[in-house]
């Protein structure tokens, strides 16, 4: 938006000053006291103030935490809650239960998308306009659909190709290893277990697993070293230069039990990588399965992740341009129009 010529302004938390552009004016909102949940609290309580001063024409919020005006709804809590309780056992269901952080989260929903707290909802898919109006009963007629986009400035085929040798060798692998890249800031729902057990079963010796994100190495650690994969899972921990790994790579793979879009996905393709991910990503939209990728039913089936991602090892799959192109519609320039079109039509005079 500012770089279309629009006065920016960033109401947040926290932000990374080196990548945030010198001319969007940022404004920090507070987040304070001990828990997650006690931040996210504060954060809630002070937004409307830190809004108030700035006083903006029109405002475009990211789900039911910040300010709403046109909000960007990247997924229903209430959606992945009844998803998440189906694929768990009783000691998850009650973990999850007695976690504050959800009940906190569905009165917020239903405070904005049931109180019709919005000037309007921009679902990121067809299927989050549906959990909104199943869970929330929200008009069909306030929901519009909008993907999120990437930036491609940063992820392309070029830069992939430049990078490429300079990143194996940074990260030490060798030119017949085949690396398969997780980008993710969650274990568990992302589909890590299965795809580790997945590449073991697979009993090849030039794999290699890059797991890229705010990940907790420590929680896996017993179970690659029983597996007898020390050494060949490389947590890198998080980064603000994703596209930097995708050029190591060779196969991008998320398993997700649940994922609303997944921009990480279409980033990847945007690299020209095939990628492998479940049917149940938003983002699955668009992957031509058995031509760019392919797309697992089950994501916790480990015998069928080896299965669909045998072939892409062996190079059964589009070319890496064919696979950039195929996802160059969701270029920031051409999904941001669609939104700025949206917040003119509710700007405040």
């Amino acid at each position: 938006m500012a770089e279309r010529g629009h006065e920016t302004h960033l109401l947040a938390g926290e932000w990374d000053k080196n990548f945030l552009d010198e001319r969007i004016k940022a404004h920090a909102v507070e987040m304070s006291g001990k828990s997650d949940l006690a931040k996210l609290k504060t954060f809630v309580e002070h937004c409307p103030i830190e809004l108030a001063k700035v006083a903006p024409e029109a405002v475009g919020s990211f789900g039911v935490v910040s300010p709403q005006g046109v909000c960007w709804v990247q997924s229903v809590h209430a959606a992945w809650l009844k998803i998440s309780a189906e694929r768990r056992d009783w000691k998850g269901r009650l973990k999850q239960k007695l976690n504050p952080f959800h009940p906190y989260i569905l009165n917020l929903e239903r405070e904005v998308f049931g109180g019709r707290r919005y000037d309007k909802l921009i679902a990121l898919t067809p299927d989050v306009k549906n959990d909104l109006m199943h869970f929330y009963n929200v008009p069909e007629s306030d929901i519009a659909v909008i993907p999120n986009g990437f930036a491609p400035r940063e992820f392309n085929l070029e830069s992939r190709a430049l990078k490429r040798e300079e990143m194996r060798q940074k990260l030490g692998f060798k030119p017949e290893h085949k690396v398969v890249i997780f980008v993710a800031n969650e274990l568990e729902r992302k589909g890590f277990g299965p795809l580790l057990h997945a590449l073991v079963s697979m009993n090849r010796k030039d794999l290699q697993l890059l797991a890229v994100g705010r990940l907790d190495a420590s929680a896996y650690a017993g179970t690659i070293e029983k597996l007898g994969w020390t050494g060949r899972v490389h947590f890198t921990g998080p980064t603000s230069n994703v596209a930097d790994y995708y050029a190591a790579a060779d196969v991008f793979a998320l398993p997700t039990q649940y994922e609303a879009w997944g921009l990480v996905i279409i980033e990847a393709m945007a690299c020209g990588l095939p990628v492998l991910t479940s049917a149940l990503a938003g983002a699955a939209v668009a992957v031509k399965d058995g031509s760019t990728g392919n797309l697992l039913q089950n994501p916790d089936d480990v015998s069928e992740i080896a299965a669909k991602l045998t072939p892409i090892l062996e190079g059964k799959h589009a070319s890496d341009s064919q696979i950039a192109l195929s996802v160059a519609h969701y270029a920031w320039d051409k999904v941001l129009l669609d939104y700025e079109k949206l917040l003119a039509q509710h700007a405040r005079s």
